[in-house]
């Protein structure tokens, strides 16, 4: 029998969203490269460096080798993976500010719960293929007879990371699955039962659970750029991260007040460079410089939402559209805390705040997402 030697090779694959990956993550380790030069923390500029470097690695290895239909049939074990390592985080993990979401492997900390929420976007695109008429013809009762093994993984995955108290991401991975059991055909009134769900869920847990997230709340009812309830008394102390924000968001004005000039990486603004980095480029940079930012990150979830619609593999494009969501509801969040739209939350800008975990995993979203868009030719 002989031996079947084809190669494959990628001949053409969507250059703007490589080009436009890039571009952002160019602006990350520039503004990464501004807030550590000041505060004599240049370590953090250069683990962002070598993260950035072995991200585009991954981006480049999954675009040329990995084949996303044939990854489909390991869907079920990376679920597997991510539920143990979700366990493990909770037995051995490292507490920070009350809250276990990572492993400490010596120099680098890993975050099991942005890899579970990508490894659920494969296994609700798989389920969702599989099952499309079933989806599109069910009710509420059907829909959780049809689909109940996959609720109960997400179920079991949700739970793990509640506990770990990272709400923030739990509330991002569930805002982009919804969207997509919509996309793949879910009916309106099952979808909009199961917002007001999450959302009764969501304030229940903000109120019975830890005390810092109804202070947040509160905080959040006093700044909030919509309304102002002048009447809600909160410590100087919680709510001086999100003043601090608007105060250099506001001071930016149009044009910016320059690198030289910004003040909230002065140790003024304790998160800089991880979840107010938008309000750096919004003081440094100004309106100009935080659109331009905000700006690239619309034109990689649009560019991307249009890759996926070309698609003729359901699946392929479920998974494209599932990992766009998933990175681009958290630049909304990011963006939102920053200007007091939304409450504080722990969250990174993607490709831009300083981050290990965060930043590897989307960027292996964008390779599996550049695989997705390559022409491949059997040579």
């Amino acid at each position: 029998m002989k031996k079947n030697n084809n190669k494959i090779f990628v001949i053409d694959y969507d250059k703007l969203i490589l080009f436009t990956y890039i571009s952002l993550m160019i602006i990350g380790l520039i503004i990464m490269l501004d807030i550590s030069s000041v505060r004599n923390s240049m370590m953090y500029f250069y683990r962002q460096l070598a993260y950035a470097i072995v991200s585009v690695i991954f981006v480049l290895y999954i675009l040329f080798y990995v084949n996303m239909t044939k990854l489909r049939k390991w869907t079920t074990f990376l679920v597997g993976i991510s539920i143990v390592l979700l366990i493990l985080v909770l037995l051995k993990g490292e507490t920070v500010k009350g809250a276990t979401r990572s492993l400490n492997f010596g120099i680098v900390n890993f975050q099991p719960s942005f890899l579970a929420r990508i490894v659920l976007i494969l296994f609700f695109a798989s389920i969702i293929d599989k099952k499309k008429e079933e989806l599109t013809k069910a009710g509420i009762v059907e829909f959780i007879k049809h689909f109940l093994p996959l609720l109960a993984v997400t179920a079991i995955v949700y739970g793990l990371i509640l506990k770990g108290q990272h709400l923030s991401s739990l509330i991002i991975s569930a805002s982009s699955l919804v969207c997509l059991l919509f996309l793949g055909g879910l009916r309106f009134k099952i979808v909009a039962l199961a917002l007001v769900i999450a959302i009764i869920a969501g304030f229940a847990v903000i109120k019975i659970g830890a005390k810092y997230r109804s202070e947040r709340l509160d905080i959040y009812k006093k700044y909030c750029l919509f309304f102002h309830d002048s009447e809600i008394k909160s410590g100087k102390e919680n709510e001086y991260q999100v003043r601090e924000s608007l105060t250099a968001l506001t001071s930016g004005k149009l044009f910016g007040t320059g690198a030289d000039k910004g003040r909230a990486k002065h140790y003024y603004l304790p998160e800089a460079r991880t979840d107010y980095v938008f309000t750096v480029i919004g003081e440094e940079f100004g309106f100009i410089g935080a659109i331009i930012v905000f700006g690239l990150h619309c034109l990689l979830f649009f560019r991307i939402m249009l890759m996926a619609y070309k698609q003729t593999d359901f699946y392929l494009q479920l998974v494209a559209m599932g990992l766009a969501l998933n990175i681009f509801l958290n630049v909304l969040v990011n963006v939102g805390v920053s200007m007091s739209i939304l409450p504080s939350t722990g969250n990174t800008l993607p490709y831009i705040s300083y981050s290990g975990t965060a930043m590897l995993i989307d960027s292996i979203s964008i390779g599996m997402i550049l695989s997705i868009s390559a022409k491949r030719k059997v040579i």
